[in-house]
């Protein structure tokens, strides 16, 4: 495990926040629980057993002596068998950071927070075999989580070409941080370790821009560094994350909550092709159509041509999808990993033969125990919808409060033991396995509080009810809110005071720096600067000769500034 890995993430935040920069953080999370797949099952097979992971930060500041909310930013972590999708649902800020007074200058303590918090996910949620993304898309609204924080001047709203390069900003340094993390001395200990180092890169996709549009909102050290443009392009990962190509670009495009391609995936749903008849697919199955896939749209390039014409993205508003891809280096460098969704049977046939294929050869003492114990059921009882104890495995939960249904129905990677009961499951989140292959739930990513999918979504409600119009009514709503989670939870009082330790340059030594590197820079003065006469007037004799005396003076000065006399300076003439 590395340093960065044992940190906490009050630790992380106080290493990367400007010097004595103040902020109260409040994390708390739910424990991962099964959900609806997020991608869409390819015909002939089920979905994929998912799981859904909620984390909620809140940033406060101490301001007469009460709590001030002045930042929120709500994650949820989806995991399966073969792919890990950190998705970032919602951000907002109420403008009251305004009241630290910050220097001219000083990085945006919102961005450093956003950025920690992703990255500290990021390295808590990685499998070492497994691709992780973090998806997100950037629409500018005026609020999304705090209620009346439109009504303070101080909140400042990014149009839309401002908030994607701002997450263009907020996602460059964990690309960065894993450029530092993969030298050959940190590679050499982790190969001995057995651990797998991975590779990064962002992907951007802004409809109704073109390419060249599309890069201007990437990073400026980006902009300026052609090499360091291979970290980010202007394409989307969809094709490269750990599904079969040969699927239907439906089965490709996640469902995300209230995501823009989400309800266009919806609409083209309608759309679908009905499967041909089975006589059809056994005589002639190049005649029939292909099941699963849209009659309008054939490709994704063809699918975000048109999501330029939504009305979500034209109209003048911009919409900026954005994802982070990390892919561990191996055997699956180039972002292929295992073929966890093999393509569909072309035949029923095959199908059947793999449901039938004959139980493995015993050996002799195998033979002589099975001889006294009862005969195992064969293959074709499985599909006896009659016998009493199936093989297969219960269907998935799909609702949030599967604590709530009996032990018996749980899937196996969820079930406590036989010892909790329903109460005790209940009121103690914190009853998971930490791993599974669907998941991966450390204690030191999880939040300060663990509740339960019930009381997260009360306390979501909540603060999507409350005000925070002005300094008064946010600083009652920020403390009812703080109180009812913790009363959710148990404890008296909750959250991290994290004080920041980053010496920051200041402005003028930033403009020296700057200026020594370009060789100094020579302020010309007014001397040289020459006014159009009037007509018939002529500069004299006297103005000319103070003029080259000026001039004169101001360049024997070895690296001093050049100061222009008022002589060289010319009026236009007025014309009457």
């Amino acid at each position: 495990m590395s340093v960065e890995e044992e940190l906490t993430l009050a630790e992380k935040l106080a290493r990367s926040l400007p010097k004595d920069v103040c902020l109260d953080v409040h994390h708390l999370s739910t424990p991962p629980t099964s959900c609806p797949a997020i991608y869409s099952a390819p015909p002939g097979q089920k979905p994929e057993k998912t799981f859904c992971e909620s984390h909620f930060l809140s940033v406060a500041i101490s301001h007469n002596s009460s709590f001030l909310q002045i930042f929120a930013l709500e994650v949820l972590i989806y995991t399966t068998e073969a792919l890990t999708t950190v998705f970032v649902s919602k951000a907002d800020s109420t403008g009251y950071i305004s009241l630290l007074q910050l220097p001219k200058g000083t990085p945006s303590p919102l961005k450093t927070v956003s950025s920690v918090f992703l990255a500290h996910l990021v390295t808590g949620r990685r499998r070492q075999d497994r691709q992780l993304v973090v998806s997100l898309f950037a629409r500018a609204q005026d609020q999304y989580l705090f209620p009346g924080s439109i009504e303070n001047s101080g909140k400042h709203v990014l149009d839309d070409r401002g908030l994607v390069k701002w997450w263009c900003r907020v996602l460059d340094p964990l690309l960065e941080q894993e450029s530092l993390a993969s030298n050959k001395t940190q590679r050499f200990h982790s190969f001995l370790k057995g651990v797998r180092g991975f590779r990064s890169r962002a992907y951007l996709r802004v409809p109704g821009c073109d390419l060249y549009e599309s890069q201007g909102f990437f990073p400026e050290h980006v902009r300026r560094d052609p090499s360091k443009r291979d970290k980010w392009k202007v394409s989307d990962p969809l094709r490269d994350l750990g599904r079969s190509p040969a699927f239907p670009e439906r089965c490709l495009i996640p469902r995300l909550p209230d995501d823009p391609k989400s309800r266009f995936v919806d609409e083209l749903d309608d759309e679908l092709t009905e499967p041909p008849p089975q006589s059809q697919k056994q005589e002639s199955p190049s005649k029939g159509r292909r099941p699963g896939r849209w009659k309008s749209v054939q490709s994704l390039e063809q699918f975000w041509e048109l999501m330029a014409f939504r009305q979500e993205c034209s109209s003048g508003r911009l919409v900026g999808f954005l994802w982070a891809v990390f892919t561990p280096e191996g055997p699956h460098a180039n972002g292929d990993t295992p073929e966890l969704f093999p393509n569909p049977p072309s035949s029923p046939s095959q199908h059947k033969t793999k449901i039938e294929l004959p139980p493995p050869p015993q050996s002799e003492a195998e033979a002589r125990d099975s001889s006294h114990s009862p005969k195992p059921r064969p293959v074709s009882d499985a599909q006896n919808p009659s016998s009493s104890q199936p093989d297969t495995p219960p269907p998935l939960i799909q609702d949030s409060n599967s604590l709530d249904l009996p032990v018996s129905q749980l899937s196996n990677d969820l079930q406590p033991p036989a010892t909790n009961t329903h109460r005790t499951s209940q009121t103690n989140p914190n009853i998971r396995p930490e791993k599974t292959k669907h998941y991966l739930w450390p204690p030191s990513s999880r939040g300060e509080i663990v509740l339960s999918g019930k009381h997260y979504h009360r306390a979501h409600n909540l603060l999507l009810h409350l005000d925070y119009a002005n300094e008064e009514i946010a600083a009652e709503s920020s403390k009812r809110w703080l109180d009812d989670v913790a009363m959710c939870s148990g404890v008296k009082t909750w959250g991290q005071r994290v004080v920041g330790r980053k010496e920051m340059p200041a402005a003028g030594q930033e403009q020296s720096h700057s200026s020594s590197d370009k060789g100094g820079v020579n302020l010309l003065g007014s001397g040289l600067v020459r006014k159009k006469r009037f007509n018939g007037e002529s500069r004299g004799e006297a103005d000319g000769a103070a003029a080259d005396a000026a001039v004169a003076a101001a360049s024997s000065v070895n690296g001093g500034v050049n100061v222009l006399s008022t002589g060289l300076v010319r009026k236009k003439p007025k014309v009457k």
